[in-house]
């Protein structure tokens, strides 16, 4: 069986999924789509912004009920894509790195632009890390800034040129998410 790896570009609610698989040297795209990660669409995917101006207790409750919807939403994802790949072998699932450390106090956090930001973006991927584990996937994270230099060691120095042709092969879309997931999946493909 061959091997398989999802990476993931995720955003507030929602995420671009992009599979890869075969031999890690000159993988291909098995799939490829856009993904929701909020289960409930009532709620709002940019919770922590949501959250600014409300009660600490209340704010708390919108936060964790999020936080569930996020990681029932993931669960889903996750086990669609492993369906869609039932003839890999799926061996790790690459996100994207949290921004900094979010402090414990949720006064702090709602008082910080910033915090905010990170706060969203490290509830949308603990999700989906949770959703990964709980499928007995390793979870790999990677810094998309740098993601292109740290992999040219690994998967070879022409290896934006390589992601690049991939458009060729499967058609549009194919923008940065795309190729920031392709990409960390692949280098998880590359370093199972």
């Amino acid at each position: 069986m061959a091997f398989a790896a999802i990476g993931f570009r995720d955003h507030s609610g929602w995420g671009v999924l992009v599979a890869v698989g075969g031999e890690d040297r000159s993988p291909r795209v098995l799939l490829r789509e856009r993904v929701e990660l909020l289960a409930d669409p009532d709620l709002p995917a940019q919770v922590y912004h949501a959250a600014v101006g409300l009660d600490l207790d209340e704010a708390a409750g919108l936060i964790a009920a999020v936080e569930r919807s996020a990681r029932a939403a993931a669960r889903t994802v996750v086990g669609a894509a492993l369906t869609e790949l039932k003839e890999y072998d799926v061996t790790a699932v690459a996100l994207g790195l949290d921004r900094g450390e979010l402090p414990e106090d949720l006064a702090t956090v709602l008082a910080n632009h910033t915090l905010l930001h990170v706060g969203e973006g490290e509830l949308y991927r603990e999700a989906l890390a949770d959703a990964a584990a709980a499928r007995g996937l390793r979870a790999v994270r990677h810094d998309f800034r740098s993601l292109a230099e740290t992999a040219a060691p690994v998967l070879g120095a022409d290896v934006r040129d390589r992601i690049a042709a991939w458009r060729r092969e499967i058609g549009p879309p194919w923008a940065r998410d795309h190729k920031d997931a392709a990409l960390a999946a692949w280098l998880a493909l590359a370093t199972v």
